[in-house]
Formats: structure tokens, C-alpha cells, sequence
């Protein structure tokens, strides 16, 4: 489980629960996961798969684990970061149920150079924000359609989740990123891309709303 309180640069961000955060693509040297660089990533990973037609990113072509299992690497390998992003919502119950943390990082920064499994640090939610909530709905329902073929079952959980991640994200439309050097108050382009991906998904045109 991953330990919730308050933060230095949040002082007033507190929660009662914890979250097992494991998983993920690491984002640099300080051992964070960042939710908005995942799904940024996780896009332009399935976008090149998708524009390649697979053949160049199917099984067996990328060093992981899971290659030669009957599905693309690169499906496999955005699903690894996707899982992450999946047990970084907020529980149901809780105040901003179905929105997304926006990191999950150590309490200090991180002694460089340490690999992650050496890393002695606590490592703690921060705050849901609209950005990460919105580009995770986004990379979720891009993911939905290229995972429909090959996992159904998964692609479906995938669209649920954008949706409900939508749905939150409009509720609190104005939880904005915080400290880092990384503050962004203008999210309009966040609600654009997870609007046009959910219409992708779905060919719903009130997902553009």
C-alpha cells in the first residue's frame, strides 16, 4: 500500500485511504509515476502502433517480458502503464470518486543515481487533478479500441473507466497541478483530447459536450 498525507507543497490535501500503486513505467531518477507523462506516453506508443498497422510493434518484436504471448508488444507494453493508471483512481466513496492522482512519489527526493527497488523512500498520493483524470480518460478509451480485437474484456473496463474518468473530470473541472515547476491552470486541451478519443471509442457525439 502506498501512505496518503499531508504534503509539504499541499498542505491541505489529505486522504484516509491507500492505494496499492504498484506497477508502472517509472518517470526519471527521482522514482516518481506521473499519471499525465503515462498516458502521453501510452498514446504516442499505440498511436505508432496503430499508424504501423502492428507489424512493426506485433508480438515477439520488442525485449519484455511478455513477447511471443499471442498479443502485440506494444499492446503489452501500454497495458503495463495502463494497469498502473487503473489503481490510481480514486476509490468509489470517496470525496472525487473516479478522478485520477495526479503522481505517486517518494517523500524526499530521491538519491541519485538509485534503481527503484533500492529506493528506502515512502512514496505518497498526491492530490487527484483534472489533467491527469482527462489524459488518462483520453489514453483509455484510445486504448479501448486497439485492445477490442485482441482483449475484449479488457477493452471494455478500459472504455468504462474513461468514461467514468470523464464524468469526474467535468464534475471538478478546475483540480489543477501544484508544485514542481509543472503548475497548469489551463486544461482545455485536456478536455479536448479525452472528448475526441471517447468519441472515437463510442461514436457518442454527447461525448463532446
Amino acid at each position: 500500500g502506498k501512505p496518503a498525507h499531508p504534503l509539504p507543497d499541499e498542505p491541505d490535501w489529505d486522504c484516509a485511504y491507500m492505494l496499492n500503486a504498484t506497477g508502472g513505467w517509472y518517470d526519471a531518477g527521482d522514482q516518481g509515476k506521473y499519471v499525465v507523462n503515462g498516458a502521453v506516453s501510452v498514446a504516442q506508443l499505440l498511436f505508432a502502433y496503430a499508424t504501423d498497422d502492428g507489424t512493426g510493434l506485433g508480438d515477439a518484436t520488442l525485449a519484455i517480458p511478455e513477447a511471443g504471448n499471442g498479443i502485440p508488444d506494444a499492446l503489452d507494453e501500454a497495458r503495463w502503464e495502463l494497469d498502473w493508471m487503473l489503481k490510481m483512481i480514486v476509490p468509489a466513496g470517496q470525496p472525487l470518486a473516479g478522478m485520477l492522482h495526479h503522481k505517486l512519489a517518494d517523500d524526499q527526493w530521491t538519491g541519485i543515481p538509485t534503481l527503484p527497488a533500492d529506493d528506502p523512500r515512502p512514496r505518497e498520493l498526491h492530490p487527484p487533478t483534472t489533467a491527469a483524470t482527462l489524459d488518462f480518460a483520453a489514453a483509455a478509451a484510445m486504448a479501448s479500441r486497439l485492445f477490442a480485437p485482441v482483449d475484449p474484456t479488457y477493452a471494455q473496463r478500459l472504455l468504462a473507466s474513461a468514461r467514468s474518468a470523464y464524468a469526474a473530470a467535468r464534475a471538478n473541472p478546475d483540480r489543477y497541478a501544484t508544485g514542481g515547476g509543472y503548475d497548469d491552470r489551463d486544461v482545455r486541451d485536456e478536455f479536448f483530447w479525452a472528448a475526441a478519443e471517447l468519441y472515437l471509442a463510442t461514436g457518442e457525439a454527447a461525448d463532446l459536450a
